[in-house]
């Protein structure tokens, strides 16, 4: 065979090389929704590439066959074409016959195997990353022809790799295999770096994802700041409570918190208020409430909700106690934040006031998770609290008074929490105060 011809099937073998390893990291990375997507935007090759997305273990051996193929056969002529066209040159330093052809043999050796990694290995990889949906539609109906053209020899090798494995004891895996939340957390989280997703949007998926991690008991507004509408309490009464409350729905006690019988809306007080006075609630319209439990997951208390077709729920304890209230929209601020509306919420409750640098005011409902965000670690013990109440009642190991201060350190931080306000046993609102030690022992302020 002549040189040149040699020559032009090592460039062919090269190209062919090439193209089985773009076709293989792209269909690899590339995701069904892209190729789905392009499919409905009539893009050329998605429908093929869709195919071959379907049954990833059957093309990846193909593109395995024809890499080693390609490899094979530029191993086989490139190296005695590029000896042989280099060793005229190499005469000329007047060697020995034996050592002109080595040397030939080496380099020729070393021009293919780097022309075999450099253009036929890491350029269309690095091609198949940077534009993963493109080269899968670009290879995806030549990769199909090459898989129908050699069905026979792929159903041989992969049967022998299939039994292999079994006897092994794996089951044979899919390439595209489903993502597991985590991993899904961490795609948006690149992809957040990456500028690709907004970090409010993230925050919002992230915040899906923990609420399967949460009970009602985090979320609910506990008894003690719950507001009844009593009915052993006169009308008038009731109402100066919702003129000053200013929310929409209430429960319906009798006495105490224990004995919920329901709870109103307050636009059904429009339509009866002439009809009731005093303490006759006869006509009082009293909707029927559902009773969650505090364990209840999050996720589980919104399907229950949507069942039962309500935007309100009593929480009970495991003694069947009024534990507190929970709502739609506590749900929803779990999600996408605070939300300004009118339901039974505390809207500015849950919030951190900056004070000024590293200073803060917060309240004691704040979920301890937000605390550790707002302090940069996790004190001990918060793993046992849902707020930040409870975590200082662990600190201190006792109910505290207004005034009381605690450190915390970690590392070179310093946390004191202050008690600001206490309603009766219940720690209201803490000051936090954050001090960082720099280099040289000072303290940032």
């Amino acid at each position: 065979m002549s040189v040149a011809l040699s020559l032009v099937l090592v460039v062919f073998f090269l190209f062919m090389n090439a193209f089985f390893v773009v076709a293989e990291f792209a269909l690899v990375r590339v995701r069904k929704s892209q190729l789905q997507i392009a499919e409905e935007e009539g893009k050329s090759g998605a429908k093929a590439a869709l195919l071959v997305a379907n049954n990833v273990n059957a093309y990846l051996s193909a593109c395995q066959l024809g890499i080693t193929l390609a490899s094979l056969a530029l191993g086989w002529l490139g190296e005695p074409a590029v000896s042989e066209l280099i060793h005229p040159a190499l005469e000329v330093f007047d060697l020995p016959e034996s050592a002109v052809s080595a040397i030939a043999i080496a380099l020729g050796f070393a021009i293919i195997t780097a022309l075999h990694i450099v253009a036929g290995e890491l350029i269309p990889k690095s091609l198949a990353i940077f534009s993963t949906d493109r080269y899968a539609r670009m290879t995806a109906l030549p990769l199909v022809w090459f898989y129908r053209l050699t069905s026979p020899i792929m159903w041989l090798f992969n049967s022998i790799t299939n039994g292999v494995m079994k006897l092994l004891g794996h089951d044979i895996a899919n390439e595209h295999e489903v993502y597991t939340g985590e991993e899904i957390q961490i795609l948006l989280d690149e992809s957040t770096q990456s500028g690709l997703i907004d970090p409010k949007q993230n925050e919002i998926v992230d915040n899906i994802f923990e609420m399967y991690n949460k009970d009602v008991y985090s979320i609910m507004t506990p008894r003690t700041d719950m507001e009844c509408f009593d009915l052993e309490l006169p009308y008038s009464e009731n109402l100066e409570m919702i003129k000053r409350c200013k929310y929409t729905r209430y429960p319906v006690c009798r006495g105490d918190k224990d004995t919920i019988e329901g709870f109103i809306h307050i636009k059904d007080l429009y339509w009866s208020d002439e009809q009731i006075s005093g303490t006759d609630y006869d006509n009082l319209p009293v909707r029927e409430i559902i009773a969650v439990s505090e364990s209840l997951s999050v996720d589980r208390l919104l399907q229950i909700m949507q069942d039962k077709e309500t935007k309100f729920a009593l929480v009970v304890d495991e003694y069947g106690g009024t534990a507190g209230i929970v709502t739609s929209s506590d749900v929803m601020t779990q999600i996408v934040g605070n939300i300004d509306d009118d339901e039974y919420i505390q809207s500015d409750d849950s919030e951190v006031v900056t004070l000024g640098y590293d200073r803060f005011l917060i309240d004691g409902s704040l979920p301890v998770s937000d605390v550790i965000d707002l302090i940069g670690f996790e004190p001990e013990k918060a793993d046992e609290c849902e707020t930040a109440a409870g975590l200082l009642l662990n600190i201190f190991d006792r109910i505290p008074a207004e005034g009381d201060k605690i450190s915390v350190e970690h590392k070179n931080v310093k946390v004191t929490f202050a008690v600001l306000h206490m309603e009766k046993h219940r720690i209201d609102k803490i000051g936090v105060k954050i001090e960082r030690q720099q280099a040289g022992g000072e303290t940032a302020e």
